[in-house]
């Protein structure tokens, strides 16, 4: 115990420490105990073995009397976020230099571990926040990885920042006409500000997937935007039938986070008047979305294909049979150049079968792994795509109509 009261003696030394900062210099020690009880106790101990009077620091050196400030930041903290409705939380400082230096400094000079004045002032200004905010709305907790919101407070400039984090919601939709893109597209001449060719909608296309999905969650939530995450994507002239193709809404910014997804699903498809279908929708965490994202999932596609000259059926079957089974090498297509990077992608076709429907035209079913190009495996895009439908039967082809049938695979 006189080695304890010796070290505190030190510090005091040194300067005035209020008793949170002497406290937690030893707070690997009497762990039961808060920051600010500890150093009290210390504290009594120093002036009774030194026979003076006990008399409380004016003006700690240390945090510069931050701790005297824990309620007035707690109060602050509640203010910002009573519109809002969430149940996670996390609190952050931003400490000011010269406080670190101190710390560094007194720690290396009387070899003591103890806990840093950032996540010792976290906690207190946190457990208050949380303490107010129980008493005005509802509990609520820590949460250090995924919170819902999170406060940032900088003593210095007196700024308190809160950042309001994303909600995420899972679905899968089914795009019943060829007339949408996936995601809302801006206006290729003025870049989404509004010009004569968009009719000053800032947009190539009136509405999207995105859009018909977000217009109802947005309502709900009454958050700042939305980002839309698909794994991958269909042309725009393409069906997605089947199960649908999963996706992850990310809303921005929401207010509120309670949802009932039955009714919110059942408006989504009321609203969007037999474009779109969405199904399966729940709320997830963030990590789904580089699930998503990133999966490379099998495919199955039907095409509707044109031949500039007729076929027979042993001739569509016999270029058909070459393609089972074989890797496709394919240079970025020309029409999506402009967006993509020039690469040579090696993508298997894992089943393919069709028939003819007439002399010109076959419909053919492809199951193959995710990111190969439906259309240009059919007209060889010059050449760029090989082997090709159309190099195998010695005759221009090209699709003329393309549905996805299924995107496979596991994502949520």
């Amino acid at each position: 115990m006189s080695f304890l009261i010796e070290k505190a003696r030190q510090l005091l030394s040194e300067g005035e420490l209020c008793d949170h900062c002497l406290g937690r210099m030893f707070s690997q020690l009497g762990t039961a105990l808060k920051n600010n009880e500890r150093g009290r106790a210390l504290r009594i101990a120093v002036c009774m073995e030194d026979h003076r009077a006990l008399r409380p620091p004016e003006n700690c050196w240390v945090c510069r009397n931050a701790f005297t400030q824990v309620e007035r930041w707690a109060q602050r903290a509640v203010e910002r976020v009573l519109p809002l409705e969430f149940k996670t939380y996390l609190m952050g400082t931003r400490v000011p230099a010269k406080i670190e230096m101190i710390e560094k400094h007194l720690r290396e000079k009387y070899k003591l571990g103890g806990e840093p004045f950032k996540q010792s002032f976290n906690r207190e200004v946190g457990r208050r926040f949380g303490e107010i905010v129980a008493e005005r709305k509802h509990p609520i907790i820590v949460d250090f990885l995924d919170s819902e919101i999170a406060l940032l407070m900088d003593s210095e400039t007196e700024m308190l920042e809160l950042r309001i984090n994303p909600l995420f919601i899972y679905g899968r939709y089914r795009k019943l006409v060829r007339t949408i893109p996936q995601t809302r597209w801006p206006c290729r001449d003025c870049k989404g500000r509004g010009c004569e060719r968009c009719h000053h909608t800032g947009k190539m296309y009136e509405e999207s997937v995105e859009e018909l999905v977000s217009g109802p969650v947005l309502a709900v939530t009454h958050g700042s935007g939305t980002a839309f995450h698909g794994a991958g994507r269909e042309d725009i002239d393409a069906l997605m039938l089947g199960t649908g193709r999963p996706f992850v809404l990310e809303v921005k910014e929401p207010r509120v986070r309670t949802l009932d997804i039955e009714t919110l699903q059942n408006e989504v498809n009321a609203q969007a008047q037999g474009k779109i279908e969405i199904s399966e929708m729940r709320r997830v965490k963030t990590d789904i979305v580089e699930r998503v994202k990133s999966l490379e999932a099998e495919k199955i596609y039907e095409a509707l294909v044109c031949f500039d000259k007729p076929l027979s059926d042993e001739i569509l079957n016999g270029a058909l049979e070459k393609l089972q089974g074989v890797t496709i090498e394919q240079r970025t297509p020309q029409r999506v150049a402009h967006r993509r990077a020039d690469l040579v992608r090696k993508r298997r076709v894992i089943a393919i079968a069709g028939n003819l429907v007439s002399e010109c035209e076959a419909r053919v079913r492809i199951h193959c792994e995710g990111g190969l190009y439906i259309k240009e495996l059919v007209s060889s895009d010059e050449g760029r795509t090989t082997p090709s439908l159309s190099e195998l039967v010695k005759t221009p082809a090209q699709v003329i109509e393309l549905n996805v049938l299924e995107v496979l695979g596991d994502f949520a």
